[in-house]
Parts: C-alpha cells; sequence; structure tokens
C-alpha cells in the first residue's frame, strides 16, 4: 500500500519537476567602466607617482540559463569584453636614446616625466552565476574565468628637463604611444615614427621601446568573482548591472618596467612584487527566449 502511494505521489511530483526545469538563452550588451586597482609606484619619500583611472569600453555575447525551480538556477555567458583602464605617471623617470638598431649601450636620459596610457585589454570571458529571482528583480553571484585576446594601448608622454649622462639638460621630448603588447618589438625596432627635427629621436613608440624584452606585459588569464542584478521589464527584456573583482595579478611582473627612480641604480628595474587587478563595472540590456 505505501509503495502504491509512493509511485502516485511521484507521478503527480514528475510534472512539476519537468515545468520547473528550463533551459533558455539569449544575449546581453552594454558598456564596461574599467580599471587597474594595485600597488602603484611610490619615489624614494614616499610619495606617489603612480594613477589609476577609470575608462570605458563594451561588452556583448550570449547568455545560457537553466532553471532549477521558478526562482532558483545558474547562468553561464560567452563574452567579448574590454577592461583595462587608464595609467597616469607624474615624476621623475627615464627613457634611452638608441644611436641604430645595433646600439646595446642606449643613452639613458633622465628627467620629469608626465605620462598618461590608455589600456584596452579584450578578453573572451566566460562568467558562471547562481540566480535567484525575487519578482521582476533576479539577484546573481558566481566566479568568472577571462583570455586575454588583444592587449593594446594609447596615449603620449612629455620628458621636461631632460638630462644627458654628461649633466647636459637637452630640450624637452615628448612622444606617442602606439603599443599592441603581443606583437611589438624592442628597443630601437620599436620606433614607429622619427621626430623630422631631431636625429634619432622617436615621435611614435611601440611597448617595449625601454624594455629588454617582448614578453606580454599582460598575462592570457583573467579569473575573478561576479555578482549583480537585473531587472526584468517583461518576461524576455531585462536591464543588468554587474560588479567583476579580479582575484589574478593582470601583469608579468618580469616585464612591467618601473617608471621611477631608485637613488644609485642606473639599470631597468621591474615591479616584479607588485599587482594590478582589474576591477569592472558593466552595465548591460539583454534578452532572455
Amino acid at each position: 500500500m505505501n509503495v502504491i502511494r509512493l509511485a502516485v505521489f511521484l507521478c503527480c511530483l514528475l510534472p512539476v519537476a519537468s515545468q520547473a526545469q528550463e533551459f533558455s538563452g539569449g544575449f546581453r550588451a552594454g558598456l564596461n567602466f574599467t580599471t587597474f586597482e594595485g600597488d602603484a609606484e611610490m619615489n624614494g619619500g614616499g610619495m606617489t607617482l603612480e594613477e589609476f583611472n577609470r575608462t570605458t569600453g563594451f561588452h556583448v555575447g550570449a547568455t545560457f540559463a537553466y532553471a532549477f525551480t521558478d526562482l532558483f538556477g545558474f547562468k553561464a555567458d560567452l563574452m567579448y569584453s574590454q577592461k583595462g583602464g587608464e595609467v597616469l605617471f607624474n615624476g621623475p623617470s627615464y627613457f634611452y636614446l638608441y644611436a641604430d638598431a645595433a646600439d646595446l649601450t642606449p643613452l639613458r636620459i633622465e628627467g620629469e616625466l608626465q605620462s598618461e596610457r590608455d589600456v584596452l585589454n579584450s578578453y573572451i570571458d566566460v562568467p558562471v552565476v547562481a540566480y535567484y529571482r525575487l519578482g521582476p528583480l533576479e539577484l546573481e553571484g558566481g566566479f568568472s574565468a577571462g583570455l586575454l585576446v588583444n592587449s593594446r594601448a594609447s596615449g603620449s608622454a612629455t620628458f621636461s628637463s631632460p638630462t644627458l649622462p654628461d649633466g647636459r639638460v637637452i630640450a624637452d621630448v615628448s612622444y606617442n604611444y602606439d603599443y599592441n603588447y603581443f606583437d611589438d618589438p624592442i628597443g630601437y625596432d620599436a620606433i614607429v615614427e622619427f621626430n623630422q627635427n631631431r636625429a634619432n629621436f622617436p615621435s611614435v613608440i611601440d611597448a617595449y621601446y625601454n624594455a629588454e624584452q617582448d614578453t606580454p606585459l599582460y598575462r592570457r588569464l583573467d579569473f575573478g568573482l561576479i555578482g549583480g542584478a537585473s531587472f526584468f521589464l517583461n518576461n524576455g527584456l531585462y536591464l543588468g548591472l554587474r560588479y567583476q573583482h579580479g582575484l589574478t595579478d593582470a601583469t608579468n611582473g618580469e616585464n612591467d618596467q618601473r617608471l621611477s627612480l631608485t637613488e644609485g641604480v642606473d639599470e631597468r628595474e621591474y615591479n616584479t612584487e607588485d599587482t594590478d587587478y582589474n576591477r569592472v563595472i558593466q552595465a548591460s540590456i539583454g534578452f532572455r527566449f
């Protein structure tokens, strides 16, 4: 008798469970408000010389959801997402001047550097989150994994009162950045354009002009946590807001060149112990079918 009752109960429950479990797909797109958070360069007196500011990118991609009940489920996205930030530097620094492509001992010129670099890193992101519905509001939390597929930067630099190794002060030096962190050469070969009025001085440089190696500055993989919410305007259309909190250092320390001067050191130094984490706020519009 008990077996019969259990069988009847399971037969009644099965249609309900089948209705609750539902797979759906859709898309989402919107803006990314991105920056780096980490160790800023400082001088010997403890003054901060480096600053990270927020910039804007975008994201777009497909979304997939599996509802276990009417209230609870999981979501996964396959997204193209731009991250990065504005990196400012203002303080004593240096650059190198090469005589030609074979020059292995370029002149180290020191001066007051004002630099603005806008980093744009493009990732294929796979966020996986659990969600819970509260009426039209859907709360979510989980993790993300990203693969860096493009890494570029633009900007400019100006050196005031640049000083040669023999103590002579020359006219101010300015040049622009046209960085591709995956493909750029090093040293003299990293000069994109020369200054037409000053021999051997660049007017546009690649990423590793001052570097000794071309190891990509930014790491290929990025992992982080995600939290957010979506507000459904109807059964399918929604507005979403997410925060991505990077957990892995975005930079390769062995080629994260230190721009500030260390007293008594005339060689290139690197920020091997510093960390730079991605911080991203996403504002989206999406549709779930």
